[in-house]
């Protein structure tokens, strides 16, 4: 990744190419919302997160940044607006609006506006954020995300993504999720097994990927949850 450096026009001439491994960006004055992390002045958490998802693409021999497609827009822009306290996605889209008249028009802004209506500061990791920006990018219908559903057993579960009309459930599973030692593995994974084995038993539909399959190939799982819905479709028709 590269580092962006702002400078006022009053320090130097120099602006936008690289040095050092980073890019210099001349500004009239540096923004108002400023942390301070080890003595040095940064911009806020959520005004650099709109700064990588407007332009987090910066490829060689290429002057300009280009902004992040909406999948991993929404991994920068949910994990900022959870950290500020954010618990639905209007109180997230609320926080950038408040945001957005610093940027007025600049470069990739407007990949930022398409996103707000998608934002979920609920997401808990960000293979589930990249995960829904996919279902947006190929059309999979809305999931409802963090619900809770009793299993066969009684047990209450909670789902990374469902549809409750369809009874299909979608689960993204990070490798954290599974503990550091094998022993946490063997048990998370026998915890995981038992706890499947329950939804379907209550008679829904399980979708699994990991974080690998949706790097390799996003249409395949993309059409992996679709084909699960089109069976559900098919089974609630012949009921």
């Amino acid at each position: 990744m590269t580092t962006e450096v702002m400078i006022t026009k009053r320090d130097t001439i120099r602006c936008g190419y690289r040095e050092v491994g980073a890019v210099l960006r001349r500004v009239d004055a540096l923004p108002a919302d400023v942390d301070v992390i080890d003595g040095i002045p940064v911009t806020s958490v959520l005004h650099s997160a709109i700064d990588v998802a407007r332009m987090g693409v910066r490829k060689e021999q290429r002057p300009r940044a280009w902004s992040l497609p909406l999948p991993e827009a929404l991994v920068v822009l949910d994990a900022a607006t959870n950290r500020l306290g954010a618990t639905t996605p209007e109180a997230a889209a609320a926080l950038v609006k408040s945001l957005r008249p610093r940027f007025r028009y600049g470069p990739g802004i407007r990949s930022v506006d398409a996103a707000l209506e998608f934002l979920d500061p609920l997401a808990e990791t960000p293979l589930e954020s990249w995960s829904r920006g996919y279902m947006i990018v190929y059309g999979v219908p809305k999931p409802l995300t963090q619900q809770i559903i009793v299993g066969a057993n009684g047990i209450d579960y909670r789902a990374d993504f469902c549809w409750p009309d369809l009874m299909v459930i979608g689960e993204a599973d990070g490798l954290e999720k599974y503990g550091s030692s094998p022993e946490e593995f063997r048990r998370a994974k026998s915890q995981e097994l038992e706890r499947q084995r329950a939804l379907e038993a209550a008679g829904w539909i399980v979708v699994r990927w990991t974080w690998d399959e949706l790097a390799r190939d996003p249409q395949a799982v993309m059409w992996r949850i679709l084909d699960a819905m089109q069976h559900a479709r098919r089974r609630l028709r012949a009921s």
